[in-house]
């Protein structure tokens, strides 16, 4: 659904005002949402954060009271641990129980970890570009959502950003392809010495 103002973005919010027992609806985008924001007197947006966080809370315990309560059927067919055991205990019996508990796995971990994809840091070592690639990647998804969204300023700056990584991982990789005892360097007087 597009904004009712604008007509270029999505709609992200639902306006209602009621004036003089008249009730006006409008379905309104972020930019255009914050331009009434400013016309309507009296209204503390501030909270607003707080509000829907609470909402999503309640409807996320609905969600997840069902599904801990299909978990206390799962029973993994190689080991027969149950969930409850898992629960218990705190180790899975086989390799199998991570399919067999799939969904209650993955709802604790985006509950105890804020997510259930691994996104921890590169070894110390390990200095050959690979975060920069997974940056290059992250990047990569959202300006598939934005531009999905019709988001088309954010996705122009995302592949900004995505084109300067990849120009710093290319500049990365000649570096790594020259080794140290090939570099030509000069003397103090500008001639050039090969360092072997």
């Amino acid at each position: 659904m597009m904004c009712e103002d604008c007509g270029i973005r999505p709609a992200k919010f639902h306006l209602m005002t009621i004036i003089n027992g008249d009730r006006v609806e409008r379905n309104l985008c972020p930019s255009c949402m914050a331009r009434h924001q400013k016309q309507i007197p009296g209204i503390d947006f501030t909270n607003l954060a707080g509000i829907l966080n609470s909402i999503l809370e309640s409807r996320g315990n609905d969600e997840q009271e069902q599904i801990d309560a299909e978990a206390q059927s799962c029973v993994c067919e190689q080991c027969g641990m149950t969930y409850v055991e898992f629960q218990k205990c705190g180790m899975l019996g086989c390799a199998n129980c991570y399919q067999a508990f799939k969904t209650p796995l993955t709802s604790l971990l985006q509950r105890v970890h804020g997510n259930t994809q691994h996104a921890g840091r590169v070894p110390g070592g390990a200095h050959n570009g690979t975060s920069i690639r997974m940056n290059i990647d992250r990047l990569k998804q959202k300006l598939q959502r934005a531009v999905a969204d019709e988001e088309y300023e954010q996705a122009a700056r995302l592949r900004d950003a995505i084109r300067a990584l990849n120009m710093q991982l290319e500049r990365k990789d000649a570096d790594i392809k020259v080794r140290p005892h090939e570099r030509i360097t000069t003397d103090g007087e500008g001639e050039a010495n090969d360092n072997v």
